[in-house]
């Protein structure tokens, strides 16, 4: 067992935490365990430079789960039921994550198990922005150079099966044989006058991996994205925003060949605000999506969108939030497919209608509350209202 913290001072952290145990079993193998976290943040540079590094291991079971969904009331579930091949029985594949909360009326809790996998999983976090704000008082190149600021992000999560009490101590070895689970996202941002509103630009690009074990069989997605953000406020009450994003989304799933896709996605999105004071916005947007399956039945979609918010926050706290939302889905496809339910997030081919108003009052110093409303309406089906108020206490 160590608990220690080897460097502590203004610009250098280092903590290492690590327990090794050895379980002596008279039945079966004997069994070794290791958990362990290093911590580690540096500022270089007067903080030009800064480091956050997390590593972490531990040594577990795993059980071979087997899942089922169960009905709940409207709204306090997390997945909701679509009967694709109409048959009305609930396929373990015909459930999907709820994109609205009245189609959430179902959970999915494990069945009881008695089947484990011995594991090891190994999690690195890692972060590093470089910010050269420093050189803002200086002059020509660098001066230039201090209206940017890059902030990078990785993070890495990787469970294996233990074979012989063997350690797996490195979560970049991505042994397919050996891998139970797998959860990798890598994101970098670059901004040019940060936080400004002044000819502020941003651009981002992302990528994730999420492999996951069920026992109908391996799921993989895989998500890649490039967006592009720009703002500027001028004479004073108006801001213009501006969003571009190409992304790809691949889903792969081991047994249920109608799941997978790979879908292709282009926006665009304008937005003007009008800030009439720091405690009152109105603004008007315009999105359009195009995205294009390129797989099976190359499915496409044009979503043109059109929408207004109001934003209003008293000197007391109390908010008021509200929009209004149209959406013109030109789908190709059949749109009773998990493909389409993802593409169409939710929503129908053809006219769809959303709106909601948010008020959440600050009763006292401990005391708030929030009351919701949400509006749904599509061609083909009837307006759905949604309702709740939540009282929330805090000590």
């Amino acid at each position: 067992y160590l608990n220690t913290k080897l460097i502590q001072n203004k610009n250098t952290n280092l903590s290492v935490y690590a327990n090794y145990r050895i379980t002596e079993n008279n039945f079966t193998d004997d069994e070794k365990a290791l958990n362990s976290r290093i911590v580690f943040n540096q500022k270089l540079f007067r903080s030009f430079i800064n480091l956050s590094t997390v590593y972490e291991t531990s040594s577990g079971n795993v059980a071979r789960q087997d899942y089922v969904y169960v009905q709940t009331e409207p709204g306090l579930g997390f997945y909701t039921w679509r009967d694709y091949n109409n048959d009305g029985i609930k396929d373990f594949n015909e459930f999907e994550i709820a994109q609205f909360q009245d189609q959430a009326n179902y959970l999915r809790l494990p069945k009881p198990n008695l089947r484990f996998i011995a594991t090891q999983r190994a999690k690195w976090n890692q972060f590093l922005t470089i910010n050269p704000k420093n050189w803002a008082s200086k002059t020509g190149f660098r001066k230039f150079v201090s209206h940017f600021y890059n902030q990078s992000f990785l993070s890495v999560e990787n469970e294996q099966e233990r074979t012989a009490n063997s350690f797996q101590l490195n979560p970049f070895d991505f042994n397919e044989d050996a891998l139970i689970g797998l959860n990798l996202n890598i994101r970098n941002s670059l901004f040019f006058n940060k936080d400004l509103q002044k000819n502020s630009v941003t651009f981002t690009y992302g990528n994730s991996k999420l492999k996951q074990q069920y026992f109908i069989g391996n799921q993989e997605n895989n998500i890649n994205l490039h967006q592009l953000d720009y703002a500027h406020k001028f004479a004073n009450l108006w801001l213009v925003d501006l969003m571009a994003k190409t992304s790809k989304n691949n889903l792969e799933t081991e047994n249920f060949t109608d799941r997978n896709y790979e879908i292709n996605a282009k926006e665009i999105q304008p937005k003007l605000s009008f800030l009439y004071n720091d405690n009152n916005r109105f603004s008007a947007f315009y999105h359009f999506k195009n995205k294009q399956n390129k797989l099976q039945n190359f499915e496409e979609l044009k979503q043109q969108k059109f929408g207004i918010e109001y934003f209003y926050i008293s000197k007391g706290k109390n908010q008021i939030s509200a929009n209004v939302n149209v959406f013109l889905n030109d789908f190709t496809g059949n749109s009773n497919t998990p493909v389409a339910y993802q593409m169409l997030e939710g929503l129908q081919a053809g006219k769809n209608y959303t709106w909601n108003l948010i008020f959440n009052q600050k009763l006292n110093s401990f005391l708030n509350l929030n009351l919701s409303y949400l509006g749904r309406k599509s061609e083909n089906s009837q307006t759905i209202h949604t309702g709740s108020v939540q009282l929330r206490a805090n000590f």
